[in-house]
């Protein structure tokens, strides 16, 4: 048991590998993509942050189009960068020429989106009903212990509770990680689910039928590669947000105030720039993932369409 996870999770490390190095390949023409197509919902971002003068006093329409904003970063940059990557697979460079001059197929793509979107709400309702439970579970205990420590600390005046608030804000933040990663999880399952839409080879009918097959043949690999991505992708998405969120917006903030309408927007960029730069990893693991499953899924079907002649070539011969 133990040796058939060893082997599944090396097949997963060599599958995020290569897409890492295929990322750092190509990173000028994926950033390229990823900072055109992120751009407009950059600017939305930023002249909503700009025009609204206080968040907690913000309209609940105003709150809704930041939403729809920062929600579009993906949507946006998902369709070229798998197209890339597909390039990428085909030998061809993935230039901007090559991805914004091909032949869109748009209501093919539109019908992605909506079923990516059906497998988002679907795996994301499964990730929260499952792993909320636990994370709340977690966040009780810690709040429960931590009650007990502040309690005891107050009436034996000690500074005993000092020592241990350290370790649980760390206990909370590795939980809410974890539970992000989960949720994300859920998301890279929706876009692979997606994958074989957005396929020009297969029709539509064999599309569905190869997104459910491929989704639930070898369930605890496929689990395993969500989970794994997940977790690099918000590790890379932190680091480069947190960097650029603190040397971006505190000139401006140390000038003319955290609250200043120019501070939140220059922060809402470094969060976009920062989902930006991480975000091709995305699609360029999603691609790469459903290649090596299409392959194995085609060989087996092949393989049983083989068996099936020899049948018939049997029978005949009787």
């Amino acid at each position: 048991m133990a040796g058939d996870f060893r082997a599944m999770l090396d097949e997963v490390i060599i599958l995020l590998d290569a897409g890492v190095m295929i990322y750092r390949r190509h990173v000028s023409s994926f950033l390229a993509l990823a900072g055109i197509f992120s751009l407009p919902a950059m600017i939305i971002t930023f002249q909503l942050l700009f025009t609204i003068e206080d968040l907690f006093e913000a309209s609940v329409e105003d709150i809704l189009l930041l939403t729809s904003s920062l929600l579009l970063v993906p949507l946006l940059m998902t369709p070229p960068l798998i197209r890339a990557m597909q390039l990428v697979l085909a030998g061809h460079p993935p230039s901007l020429r090559n991805v914004i001059w091909q032949r869109p197929q748009i209501g093919r793509g539109l019908l992605a989106v909506g079923y990516s979107g059906l497998l988002a709400m679907m795996w994301m309702t499964i990730f929260f009903v499952i792993f909320g439970f636990f994370f709340g579970i977690s966040c009780g205990v810690i709040f429960f212990v931590l009650y007990i420590i502040l309690f005891v600390s107050v009436m034996t005046n000690s500074l005993f509770g000092a020592l241990f608030l350290p370790l649980l804000l760390f206990l909370f933040l590795v939980t809410y990680l974890l539970y992000f990663v989960f949720v994300g999880a859920g998301l890279l399952a929706a876009l692979y689910g997606a994958q074989p839409l957005l396929d020009r080879t297969l029709s539509l009918r064999k599309a569905f039928r190869v997104s459910w097959s491929l989704l639930f043949t070898r369930f605890g690999y496929n689990l395993l590669v969500f989970i794994c991505a997940a977790l690099i992708f918000s590790a890379i998405a932190l680091i480069v947000t947190v960097a650029i969120g603190v040397l971006l917006p505190v000139p401006f903030g140390l000038l003319l105030g955290t609250e200043h309408p120019l501070t939140r927007g220059l922060s809402a960029i470094a969060w976009v720039i920062g989902l930006a730069v991480a975000m091709p990893l995305v699609p360029i693991w999603s691609t790469l993932h459903y290649q090596q499953a299409l392959i194995r899924y085609t060989g087996r079907d092949l393989a049983h369409r083989v068996a099936v002649q020899q049948q018939k070539l049997v029978g005949q011969s009787i």
